[in-house]
């Protein structure tokens, strides 16, 4: 095995243990947050979207700062940094310490994803950089998928296990970060983005597909949002689904986005398509409008199957376009998580809130709303300036 498919080993390996512990704590936070202080929808919806808009302010904020550290420096700090943060959490007794708390822990995650993506398609283009994002893709969707079963089995043993369990791991990955990345001179080497652009001439030829992308990866995670931190109430509520069968939904979905990944970097017919990038947002409303008429078991875990396969795609065809040509590879990575996260907060709070005051089906029915619009939107604009058929 060559260096930079062990570099790769290393990142994947790193994103898929991260990324799993990272959602196995998100979906148990919606647990513990109602069985240990009874809060609302509203208010856990807003607990839960406090570190996603931290992490999107500090995303921003640390951009420019962070571009001086070498990767392997601030995923160390980031990864340590919430471990400790969730043990914060665990002592925090009243609503206010919970959000700074896991304001916290979102400012920490800022050091870990836009970096991680940067080292992952530094120095690759086409096929290449395809590559390193398909292993990107397959390694942290199959720790999305597999958390969500882990969670569910913990959730049901104890309430507080999840968070325990994650704290543990988040503390000896980023051991495994730092000790492996000062071993071993291709992963030490590794140059901060600043030292890189210096030591490297490259001229950007950016595709202006990326704000359809962007467009798309919004929709697509404020669609996310909704299954991840509302559907679960609405599951063990209404349709008196215990953890582990909801778990298993959420388990199908992420299985399914993680094979959907895998088949997506073998091929290329989707690069450089507009209209694939519009027509999967289309199918994306249709799934919502759907499912205002769904309340079987089977129906759902359809439901669940069919998102994973267009989630894969919005999220592929938004990390590939949005970096392809660039030369601020975290600027624009930075870019893409502040827009998926802004796209989970709205899913999260909007859905929250809707629920909340009226039921599950009216939620589904506004975001169905919400998609068209944004979808003429798009269209209007593509057409004025000439997006689709541009590269």
């Amino acid at each position: 095995m060559n260096q930079d498919n062990k570099q790769l080993l290393f990142l994947s390996t790193t994103s898929f243990v991260a990324q799993m512990i990272i959602s196995m704590i998100n979906l148990s936070l919606v647990f513990y947050l109602k069985d240990y202080f009874s809060y609302s929808p509203s208010k856990i919806a807003i607990a839960i979207s406090s570190f996603s808009i931290s992490y999107v302010l500090f995303c921003i904020i640390g951009e420019k700062p962070t571009n001086n550290f070498s990767p392997r420096h601030t995923i160390f700090v980031g990864l340590m940094g919430m471990g400790i943060s969730i043990i914060l959490f665990l002592f925090s007794k009243n609503y206010f310490f919970i959000l700074l708390t896991l304001s916290i822990y979102g400012a920490f995650m800022a050091l870990l994803w836009p970096h991680m993506e940067t080292w992952y398609s530094r120095g690759r283009e086409k096929k290449d950089l395809n590559k390193a994002i398909s292993y990107f893709n397959l390694s942290w969707s199959l720790g999305t998928a597999i958390s969500a079963i882990v969670c569910g089995v913990l959730t049901e043993i104890n309430g507080v296990l999840p968070l325990i369990v994650g704290i543990v791991v988040f503390i000896i990955l980023s051991l495994f970060v730092i000790i492996l990345t000062s071993q071993l001179p291709y992963l030490k080497a590794v140059e901060s983005e600043k030292q890189y652009k210096k030591s490297n001439n490259v001229i950007d030829e950016s595709t202006p597909l990326r704000f359809l992308a962007w467009c798309a990866v919004i929709l697509g995670y404020s669609f996310l949002g909704m299954l991840s931190n509302i559907f679960p109430l609405y599951a063990r509520e209404v349709l008196f689904l215990n953890e582990t069968r909801i778990g298993f939904l959420l388990w199908s979905r992420g299985l399914v986005s993680c094979l959907a990944f895998y088949f997506l970097g073998k091929m290329s017919f989707w690069h450089f398509k507009g209209f694939l990038i519009i027509l999967s947002q289309i199918i994306l409303a249709i799934l919502s409008f759907i499912s205002i008429f769904l309340s079987s078991y089977n129906s759902l875990f359809i439901l669940f199957i069919l998102f994973g396969v267009i989630f894969a795609l919005i999220y592929m065809q938004s990390i590939f376009h949005g970096v392809s040509g660039s030369i601020n590879r975290t600027r624009r990575m930075i870019i893409h998580e502040v827009l998926l996260t802004g796209g989970m907060v709205i899913g999260s709070i909007g859905s929250g809130f809707i629920y909340e005051k009226i039921n599950f089906q009216r939620v589904m029915i506004y975001f169905s709303i919400f998609m068209a619009i944004a979808i003429i939107i798009e269209l209007i604009g593509s057409l004025i300036f000439k997006i689709i058929n541009n590269k």
